[in-house]
Formats: structure tokens, sequence, C-alpha cells
């Protein structure tokens, strides 16, 4: 039984790291979160879903951060959204 157990645990612990490999999360430095919430900009349309990961269409205006210059944002509803500069994914997103 123990081993039936611990066979499982080590299956799940696997499988878990697993599914953590198909994210990554970058930590925006918390001055760029600070300039980009002290600094709005007018709103843009996206059409579609936005959410951490998705890429920014090309047409979209990204403004550039600064002091973190691998970092842009945009406004969407009025909520901050940053993205990396070099492929304009999304990596952070106000709650």
């Amino acid at each position: 039984m123990k081993r039936i157990l611990l066979a499982i645990t080590m299956v799940l612990a696997a499988s878990g790291s697993v599914l953590a490999q198909d994210s990554v999360v970058i930590e925006v430095p918390q001055p760029a979160r600070d300039y980009v919430i002290a600094h709005p900009t007018d709103p843009v349309l996206v059409e579609g879903d936005i959410a951490v990961g998705t890429a920014v269409p090309a047409d979209v205006k990204v403004v550039p951060i600064p002091d973190s210059p691998d970092y842009g944002y945009i406004y969407v509803d009025k909520q901050p959204v940053i993205v990396t500069m070099k492929d304009r994914k999304v990596v952070y997103m106000s709650k």
C-alpha cells in the first residue's frame, strides 16, 4: 500500500512540474509598475481578449517605460497593461 501511495505521489509531483513549465512568470520591477500607474495614457481598443502571455497587435502604439527599457505599456479599459518591448507579449495586467 505504501508503494502505491508513493508511486501516486511521485506521478502527481512530476505532472505538476511539467504543467508549471507551460507558463513563465516574469516579475515586472515595482518602479516600472509605479511609473505606469502614475502616467496613464489614452486607452486603446484591442480586438479579442487580452491576457498575460498574449501579444499586443503591431498596430497598437506601446509607450516605452523610461527606466525599464525592456518594457512598455498601454491602457485597456482604463487598466494598465505592461508588455515586453521585444515581442509585445503581456507580462502584467492590473487587477
